[in-house]
């Protein structure tokens, strides 16, 4: 079946499920736009009708809690798409509500096609507020857990962060390895002024889901948004990044790694906007990938005509284990103002021989040294998150679902 027969099924099957006016709304841009093909510029290097149901069936399966590593001492869980509020506990300053998606209040990137279908699909919104003045003592776990099989779960999470609160936030995405399950997420965030909000994405979804997210941040004066997206699950993913810079001062470090093996493949989308003069933005996102893995990265900064005296930094680093793993990597620079300091660049290459053998003449063997230059090119990329519970726990599921298995290949050799 065709892009176009899949979504002509999905127009239909999500006339049946929207019933309120903002889910409404979400379907009339669907069918806008269709769903994202290769003919597209933004969607180049992933084709998606290999791994697309031929219908858009929202999950009706439901699950039970099971053990999954988090960190922090609070929590939110969503078992298929579905809050479990007696397995949720956060501190009393933070309330956890239920919301209907209002269409007008989403800073959703109108022009994402998947976030249009969570919204059109979207029964309950996650909706946080974070006090002005508050400072959280520890970091809050938010569990998405998943064993269904075809359909697609939708969750949807909004928080706000009011003037002058600092809070980090860790969002899990993780499920059952023998089921091609779909999870279709989004995560918007408003930093308001003076406000520190730290997300950190982990996607570690079972081998055989199909995984799509948008992460979207609206950040206002003397605010900081600081975001990880780790990637070592699903079969096929796609991460969809939008910081926009609202007012001056502003400042964002939008970073990530993906670390893939086998027949994965992880498309990473970001776009940061500076709206305003006197903003600041960074940029690290690393790849390393072994099989016949693929890993995208496509990363635009754009200045916009009245954002003078703005900083931006741009790197995307690639490495490869294998003959047959391979990295597209498309940093891009769009700038209407004249006063800026920009840079941007990208780098592709396998295991520095030269560093290899430096590491062997101080007498580590072959495999000891590979296994610490893979180790130490992952751990530039996880250190930006700034946070040592955060490091500690994204080390961890770096090497069960990573390292661990690259690691025994070069010990036997291959």
């Amino acid at each position: 079946m065709n892009i176009n027969e899949i979504t002509n099924n999905y127009i239909s099957d999500l006339e049946a499920i929207a019933k309120t006016s903002s889910q409404k709304s979400s379907l009339e841009l669907f069918k806008e736009i269709g769903l994202p093909h290769t003919k597209m510029e933004d969607w180049i290097y992933t084709k998606l009708t290999d791994v697309l149901p031929t219908n858009y069936k929202k999950v009706s399966k439901t699950t039970i809690l099971k053990d999954v590593k988090v960190v922090g001492k609070y929590q939110i869980v969503t078992l298929n798409g579905k809050v479990s509020v007696a397995d949720s506990f956060l501190p009393d300053e933070i309330k956890l509500n239920l919301i209907e998606l209002d269409e007008e209040d989403a800073n959703d990137d109108k022009k994402d096609i998947f976030a249009r279908i969570n919204g059109a699909s979207c029964d309950e919104v996650i909706s946080l507020e974070i006090p002005k003045n508050y400072i959280c003592d520890d970091v809050i776990t938010l569990v998405h857990l998943s064993d269904f099989e075809g359909e697609f779960s939708n969750p949807r999470i909004h928080v706000t962060a009011a003037e002058l609160s600092e809070c980090t936030l860790v969002e899990v995405f993780t499920g059952a390895d023998e089921l091609k399950y779909n999870v279709n997420a989004v995560s918007n965030f408003k930093v308001l002024a003076g406000a520190k909000l730290t997300h950190t994405k982990v996607q570690i979804d079972g081998k055989s889901a199909f995984h799509v997210n948008s992460v979207n941040a609206d950040v206002h004066r003397d605010a900081h948004f600081n975001s990880f997206t780790f990637t070592t699950g699903a079969k096929k993913s796609r991460n969809n990044l939008t910081v926009r810079l609202q007012q001056e001062n502003a400042t964002c470090s939008v970073d990530g790694l993906y670390a893939l093996n086998g027949d994965q493949h992880s498309d990473n989308f970001s776009l940061i906007a500076h709206i305003k003069p006197h903003t600041e933005s960074s940029q690290l996102f690393k790849g390393v990938l072994n099989g016949s893995s693929r890993g995208v990265f496509t990363g635009k900064v754009l200045v916009c005509r009245d954002a003078q005296q703005v900083s931006s930094e741009q790197l995307n680093k690639n490495l490869l284990l294998s003959k047959k793993s391979h990295a597209d990597t498309r940093p891009q620079l769009e700038v209407y103002a004249d006063d800026v300091k920009c840079a941007h660049g990208a780098t592709v290459g396998q295991m520095s021989d030269e560093e290899a053998f430096y590491l062997q003449s101080r007498g580590l063997s072959k495999e000891r040294a590979q296994k610490l230059l893979i180790h130490a090119f992952c751990s530039e990329a996880i250190a930006k998150v700034n946070n040592e519970k955060v490091e500690t726990y994204l080390s961890e599921i770096l090497f069960e679902s990573f390292e661990k298995e690259v690691f025994e290949t070069l010990e036997q050799g291959q």
